[in-house]
């Protein structure tokens, strides 16, 4: 979008960056709605909301309500951005997702915030670590993992485009951008800030930037070169681009997100499938419920960060 750019090199959480490209989003599209369950504030969504008070919706701490209300409103013809923490906008309403949106293919798009352990300091309640599994497991249902804040506008605007279920999953943290400004953006095509062919990351979200710092240290330490991918789209998930990561040997996929049914497996699935050799370590969260913590310290504590990830990978060299 014109006119819509972010500095790579400022710190920038993916809310955030959704938050100031909304109202330049709902110029383009008179028939875009913002509705949230009772999380204007933390959703960003301030700018909008000034800009277009008559598009905008609090239907309160009711997301199943939220989903059903935006099902019916892109029955007659407008498009919602439906916005909740990640696993209430996944678990609380799963049946009106499932059965209101994604059975008749309405261009809803739910926006989940604090994913995976981003939201630890909430406690298990408000950690989504289960959202991706199940929205992979909706027919009909386009699930995104953004990682990289200058990029937001471009999957909003791919989202709004595709005219179909969209559940884009969140995390809290600040980064800096991975891209420059012309890199195209594409719906289930992985990009690959960092290549390399003595093994690969596949990861999503905050563990693309993880990844990166990792493979930046097994070069200057080990003098190998490890390809980063970037599968920002879990579902549809990008086969060649794992295919390609596969034939380097050596796989390590990480994403912020229970294990169980998370991107390591259908990474591995799609590497079996194909029937490659390849050696393959899975990181992510374990299945077990979250303790008070910081983000931080459970991606320490799980080897989810860059150096659980350097390790990871040096372990498979």
């Amino acid at each position: 979008m014109s006119g819509m750019t972010l500095n790579m090199e400022v710190m920038t959480s993916l809310r955030d960056a959704v938050g100031k490209c909304l109202a330049e989003l709902g110029k383009k599209y008179d028939n875009m709605l913002v509705m949230t369950a009772d999380v204007d504030t933390s959703s960003r969504i301030q700018a909008f909301k000034e800009a277009f008070p008559d598009r905008c919706y609090n239907v309160g701490i009711a997301e199943q309500c939220l989903m059903s209300t935006a099902a019916g409103l892109a029955h007659e013809g407008f498009k919602p951005l439906t916005f909740a923490f990640a696993p209430f906008a996944s678990m609380r309403c799963y049946e009106q997702v499932r059965t209101d949106i994604c059975y008749t293919k309405l261009p809803v798009i739910i926006i989940g915030n604090g994913a995976g352990y981003s939201n630890g300091a909430s406690g298990c309640t408000h950690c989504g670590l289960e959202d991706s599994a199940l929205m992979v497991a909706c027919n009909n249902m386009t699930v995104i993992e953004p990682g990289d804040p200058a990029q937001m506008v471009k999957v909003l605007e791919a989202a709004m485009e595709l005219n179909a279920p969209v559940y884009i999953r969140l995390g809290r943290e600040a980064t800096t951008s991975l891209y420059a400004e012309d890199v195209k953006y594409e719906i289930g095509k992985a990009l690959i800030p960092r290549e390399g062919n003595d093994g690969a990351f596949v990861c999503t979200g905050i563990m693309v930037h993880f990844a990166m710092e990792a493979a930046k240290r097994i070069r200057e330490e080990l003098g190998r070169e490890i390809r980063v991918v970037d599968m920002h789209t879990v579902k549809p998930l990008d086969r060649d681009a794992v295919i390609a990561a596969a034939k380097t040997g050596r796989v390590v996929a990480a994403q912020d997100h229970n294990i169980n049914g998370g991107l390591g497996q259908l990474v591995g699935s799609t590497i079996a499938e194909a029937g490659i050799t390849c050696k393959l370590a899975i990181r992510g969260c374990p299945d077990e419920f979250v303790p008070i913590a910081t983000p931080e310290f459970l991606y320490a504590r799980n080897g989810m960060d860059a150096d659980g990830l350097y390790q990871a990978m040096k372990a498979l060299l």
